[in-house]
């Protein structure tokens, strides 16, 4: 079989505790053809010493330090310094199963993708894996304008009646990509501090240049709940980072000339990243009166109105049908139990 390089890209940031199990998840592949790039940003514990005792151990790892500039950046050094035929990109406080690398290589080589999606398992903090999102769709290959009209919509916004491929997961960790792409396009990651959810808006773009991707049906990413990650921590300001993140969105997908389809389902994604908000200001600490308050502006907000209302309540299955309906209508008391029942069945992990 013939074994392309693949290059690892491991972004750095206050994750100690969990550092040595993602690296040892790596070097430990089935698959060991790799050029492993952790990238060091700037994080003010003792990754950076840890970085480089790995590197003493293991030829294949060359730790790059640099100044904190966020998780987008961090990849982008990483792509920058890249040698191999293929590129990976896994977070530092998450793990793979030993022979992800290898299975997906071989997919992409056999099938001759740009593209290659795995699926995840979501692991609790108490290290129990919680449930696992397998892709499943009527075919493996997707490739031309399938990757425009069946996939990618479909990996914006699974939730939707019209999905044909399920459990896709719209995340940097989520697959492996050609070099040569990322080279002849000159794609890069955008930032997090410009971008809310950088990962997700990155590859909505990057898939219009994808001629072939091919869907690898197994759980092979083991994300784990982490309270101090970015995507889960409690911020005042984070329903309008998710306005800013639609509003780009949208302007990039009409830009990219993408079909109503794909445009459509933006607006799907904005109401799940809103629900997730939602979600964290229940469980924030601060008093129910506020916490009601929060949610009553957000659901009282034109924008989030005018999407939720063209997202339409009938494209979802029942549970998501019944939280619309009552955001919708401007339920309060319904919206607020709705959403503490979900915060709560969260918490039971």
């Amino acid at each position: 079989m013939n074994s392309p390089l693949v290059t690892v890209v491991v972004p750095v940031y206050k994750v100690e505790k969990y550092l040595n199990r993602c690296i040892s998840s790596i070097v430990n592949q089935t698959y060991t053809n790799l050029e492993i790039i952790l990238v060091d940003d700037g994080s003010p514990d003792h990754c950076p010493q840890m970085c480089d005792a790995w590197a003493k151990k293991d030829s294949r790892i060359q730790v790059v330090h640099k100044e904190n500039a966020g998780l987008g950046m961090a990849r982008n050094t990483g792509i920058e310094r890249a040698c191999g035929e293929y590129i990976c990109f896994f977070d530092s406080d998450d793990y793979i199963a030993p022979d992800t690398i290898e299975k997906a290589c071989v997919l992409a080589n056999r099938e001759q993708a740009e593209a290659v999606v795995f699926g995840v398992c979501h692991v609790s903090s108490r290290g129990k894996v919680m449930k696992r999102r397998i892709p499943a769709g009527p075919k493996l290959c997707y490739q031309d304008d399938e990757v425009q009209n069946v996939f990618l919509p479909d990996l914006i916004d699974g939730r939707h009646k019209e999905t044909k491929i399920k459990n896709l997961c719209l995340s940097a960790w989520s697959g492996l990509f050609s070099m040569e792409l990322l080279r002849k396009t000159n794609w890069r990651f955008v930032s997090e501090r410009q971008i809310l959810s950088e990962d997700s808006y990155s590859l909505i773009w990057l898939y219009k240049y994808v001629s072939k991707v091919a869907i690898l049906p197994e759980a092979l990413y083991y994300y784990c709940e982490n309270d101090a990650s970015l995507s889960r921590a409690f911020r005042p300001d984070r329903f309008a980072e998710i306005q800013k993140f639609y509003l780009h969105c949208g302007h990039m997908a009409v830009k990219q000339g993408y079909s109503d389809a794909v445009i459509s389902r933006i607006g799907g994604l904005f109401l799940s990243f809103t629900i997730a908000a939602m979600k964290q200001i229940v469980a924030a600490d601060m008093k129910n009166r506020q916490k009601r308050a929060m949610l009553r502006e957000i659901t009282e907000d034109s924008l989030f109105r005018k999407v939720i209302s063209e997202s339409g309540c009938r494209n979802y299955g029942k549970a998501r049908k019944v939280l619309f309906w009552a955001l919708q209508n401007q339920q309060h008391s319904l919206v607020w139990l709705l959403i503490k029942l979900r915060t709560w069945k969260d918490k039971l992990y």
